[in-house]
């Protein structure tokens, strides 16, 4: 479901109750929301500007490594990326909150870039399973929000999502597939083929809040230019997702009290990690 956000609400920072509750209950029961471009078009150019020619040395020193032409690339923990309207931006935080309680944290800090050419992915979830001898569908325990960089069309690779319950599959038929493994309990890339899709398009500045377990999957980009998202993921207190950002004492001093909540768990006092160096 895409939802249009009025200027108002934009400005001040706050859905109507009604849209929170709609948004809220859209991810629970059908597994993700897009909130229409949220963002400004100068803060999107600022960081497109800081990514490309970061992106461009890490492919030169690592390669593409999800698939063709295909990368996923952890962000350093600086200016413009860590700006506090982007790791706790009021609208999005309110629907986090509303789904994971108010002592969510961030554990990731990443971007998903499909370059020019890029193939298709295998259908996959990005997550394996939390129990894997139980067949019960769990509560949400975690999300991951998108940014798009640039407006996400049919042409530039838009992520391709399976809505309405694939999230709420039991335990044993969550896995991720992207590295060819088929799960016994569930074959997700055959099931998928026979299942309701939808590509997610929008615009540039937009949010993307989805249930990590949704299916989904990169389609080719055919366009002449990169299709950029800032991953950000956020879980519930109690689960980790195995990676740590790194974030200089005095930066982290200097950010929002609700911004040093969410990243309360991350490594502290650290020197800032650039992409290349994970």
């Amino acid at each position: 479901m895409k939802m249009t956000l009025t200027p108002e609400e934009i400005k001040n920072g706050r859905l109507d109750p009604e849209k929170l509750e709609i948004a809220i209950e859209q991810v629970k029961a059908n597994g993700y929301i897009v909130l229409d471009k949220v963002y400004g078009d100068e803060q999107m150019a600022e960081l497109r500007a800081a990514f490309d020619p970061m992106f461009d040395e890490y492919i030169e020193k690592r390669g593409y490594n999800t698939g063709t032409k295909r990368a996923q690339m952890h962000l350093p923990f600086q200016a413009p990326f860590s700006d506090a309207s982007i790791i706790e931006h009021p609208i999005a935080m309110s629907i986090i909150d509303g789904l994971l309680g108010e002592y969510s944290k961030l554990t990731y800090f990443a971007s998903d870039t499909p370059m020019p050419g890029s193939d298709y992915q295998a259908v996959h979830c990005d997550i394996n399973p939390l129990f894997p001898d139980l067949s019960t569908p769990l509560p949400v325990f975690c999300l991951v929000m998108n940014i798009p960089l640039v407006d996400t069309t049919e042409e530039n690779g838009p992520l391709e999502i399976w809505p309405g319950g694939t999230h709420m599959h039991g335990d044993r038929a969550n896995q991720d597939t992207l590295g060819g493994v088929i799960n016994p309990h569930m074959h997700i890339v055959r099931a998928a083929e026979y299942m309701h899709s939808e590509k997610v398009l929008m615009s540039a500045g937009s949010i993307v809040i989805r249930d990590i377990r949704m299916w989904h999957r990169g389609t080719p980009n055919r366009s002449d230019y990169r299709r950029t998202n800032i991953a950000l993921i956020y879980n519930r207190d109690w689960f980790g997702s195995g990676y740590q950002i790194q974030i200089p004492k005095e930066d982290y001093d200097k950010l929002p009290k609700r911004s040093r909540q969410l990243l309360r768990t991350e490594k502290i006092g650290y020197p800032v990690k650039m992409p290349w160096e994970w």
